[in-house]
């Protein structure tokens, strides 16, 4: 004699949640694209390039995709809403000019290196030099890299780590006997002997542990703002506004309305 198992209203609600939650996992995975990764120094100006309104721990991050060009792809930039993302997007070789006109402005009185970070016994004249016209500045992952010629430039774009690495060693040597603070630039607690160390920009921030230096990527221009002076991050130029249109002739006096 068969005896048919016959579900129970239990089982079968059992089974629905089951696949409910399998069914939510799945479009989750697909309707979540894994976010690029960060390459270089986080966004260092202080305001939104598009509103020209300040940045803080809330404002938007977009990570720039762009397979073959080393000196864009895994740059971040930062915005005060979605919106100004999406002007980004459609504007973005004009607005990216300005940012970069900031940053090397930002970064030139700290950059660490005489000679260019290719051609080692390249010499760079002085930004304030006669010369300094000669200099390639230009700006790889949100940093400013001084170099000789234009071929150094092809180099850098190719493998812009391994030169933003040794840039930033620069940095550290030349800034770590002076740094400014004695405590954590986030935490606020004292520093310990071995400071967890990273570079926002051009400047050296030293952190009480790898915690902090997570939280100091995500907002640094609070960060930045801790050093004052130069060490504070400037603002970004804002994109131009679309011109207006010219306003209509007043009328002659007398004239009727």
């Amino acid at each position: 004699m068969n005896h048919m198992h016959r579900p129970t209203p239990q089982s079968n609600s059992f089974r629905s949640t089951v696949l409910l939650a399998l069914l939510g996992i799945a479009c989750l995975a697909i309707g979540s694209a894994p976010r690029a990764e960060v390459r270089g120094s986080p966004f260092p100006l202080a305001t939104c390039p598009v509103s020209g309104k300040p940045l803080g721990k809330d404002s938007v991050s977009f990570v720039i995709e762009e397979q073959g060009n080393g000196a864009l792809d895994g740059r971040e930039m930062r915005f005060c809403c979605p919106n100004c993302v999406d002007t980004f997007k459609k504007d973005r070789a004009k607005i990216l000019d300005t940012v970069d006109a900031a940053i090397i402005a930002q970064q030139m009185p700290l950059y660490p290196m005489t000679n260019c970070v290719v051609m080692r016994d390249e010499e760079i004249a002085a930004p304030d030099a006669p010369d300094a016209g000669n200099v390639k500045n230009v700006v790889v992952l949100n940093k400013l890299v001084r170099l000789c010629c234009p071929g150094c430039i092809k180099k850098v774009r190719r493998d812009p780590m391994k030169y933003l690495t040794a840039i930033d060693s620069a940095l550290i040597e030349k800034q770590k006997a002076s740094y400014p603070l004695k405590t954590c630039a986030v935490s606020g607690e004292p520093l310990p002997a071995e400071p967890t160390d990273i570079i926002i920009g051009e400047r050296l921030v030293r952190l009480c542990c790898p915690k902090c230096a997570d939280s100091a990527r995500k907002d640094p221009a609070a960060v930045l703002a801790k050093f004052g002076g130069s060490g504070a991050a400037p603002a970004a130029p804002a994109a131009p506004a679309a011109p207006r249109a010219p306003a209509a002739p007043a009328a002659p006096a007398g004239t009727a309305k």
